[in-house]
């Protein structure tokens, strides 16, 4: 039976470093900090046990980051999907968002699949109903369009809202940062596993 697998991305540079965003070239895009490169080559080393068919992640780099260990542990390109990213507020970004270019996120991490074409694209500005019903709506769509076990690392909003695409019960989960969101399928339907797991994260 199919798995499908939801994550929140890591602990971010800024919320380590509070006088990162005066200098950056990308406010709006941080990297994970120390801490957070540390968690995610955990959650590389959990997915080692955990056998993945295709990776998806928000087009964010804090989200990259978080992906990248588990793509280079299993060898698969990581799709760049908007419907996954972050949510577009007005409060946190008064502007549309500047994230680093695309050059420069394959440069650094390889495994970006090239060709794939994000499914979904957020307006601007998005209230938090918005951006959780475009989260939803991306991850039906990918798991109806990609066979086998998925990956999908996204963020606060978007976790709650693929995880409610593919659960449209809408159960309650905990969505901390690195939060395992594991989705399993069964001859009824699909069943909850992990409803925010952040324990491979202890010691």
């Amino acid at each position: 039976m199919r798995t499908i697998w939801i994550v929140r991305h890591m602990h971010r540079q800024d919320t380590g470093n509070p006088h990162w965003r005066t200098q950056a070239t990308y406010p709006d895009d941080p990297d994970l900090s120390p801490q957070g490169h540390a968690q995610a080559q955990r959650l590389g080393q959990f997915f080692a046990d955990h056998p993945l068919d295709h990776i998806f992640s928000s087009p964010f780099l804090r989200a990259i980051s978080t992906a990248w260990p588990v793509a280079q542990r299993q060898q698969l390109p990581i799709k760049l999907e908007d419907g996954l990213g972050e949510f577009l507020n007005i409060e946190a970004f008064p502007t549309p968002p500047q994230r680093h270019d695309r050059t420069t996120i394959a440069q650094r991490f390889p495994l970006i699949d090239p060709d794939y074409q994000s499914r979904l694209t957020p307006t601007f500005p998005e209230e938090d109903l918005a951006a959780i019903a475009r989260a939803s709506q991306v991850a039906a769509q990918l798991v109806q369009e990609f066979p086998g076990n998925l990956l999908m690392v996204g963020h606060g909003a978007s976790v709650w809202g693929a995880t409610w695409g593919i659960l449209p019960d809408h159960p309650e989960i905990q969505c901390d940062l690195g939060a395992i969101i594991e989705i399993r399928q069964t001859p009824t339907g699909w069943e909850l596993l992990r409803a925010g797991d952040t324990s491979y994260l202890r010691n």
